[in-house]
């Protein structure tokens, strides 16, 4: 009976560089590119961090970093037109605004 191992015998005949690059492009195609947004949903996300700004509500935003889907919680300090600077618990961190994807008020910061 033929036992096949599938890539396992494969691997050991590859280079290291070949592993990388290989590992590189697997990881390239199992990212999700972001969705755009309808006109609707621009403003609706404009009204809660203009809310959440104007109140210093905490807020929590979804945010697209290197491929994936980061969220951050914290208060907003200040806000222009390409970047707000959000206060989280360690750090200020300034998120350039074409990259929000959601945003959501917390009632309070514990969630």
């Amino acid at each position: 009976m033929i036992r096949d191992r599938g890539t396992m015998k494969w691997t050991a005949m590859m280079l290291p560089e070949h592993l990388m690059l290989l590992k590189a492009w697997k990881q390239e195609m199992l990212t999700e590119l972001p969705r755009e947004h309808a006109e609707w949903e621009l403003e609706e996300l404009q009204q809660t961090i203009t809310q959440a700004f104007t109140q210093h509500n905490y807020i929590m935003l979804t945010i697209w970093e290197q491929g994936n889907y980061v969220q951050w919680g914290g208060t907003i300090q200040a806000m222009n037109e390409e970047q707000l600077l959000l206060e989280t618990i360690t750090t200020t961190k300034p998120i350039p605004l074409r990259y929000i994807y959601a945003a959501r008020i917390e009632d309070d910061g514990c969630d």
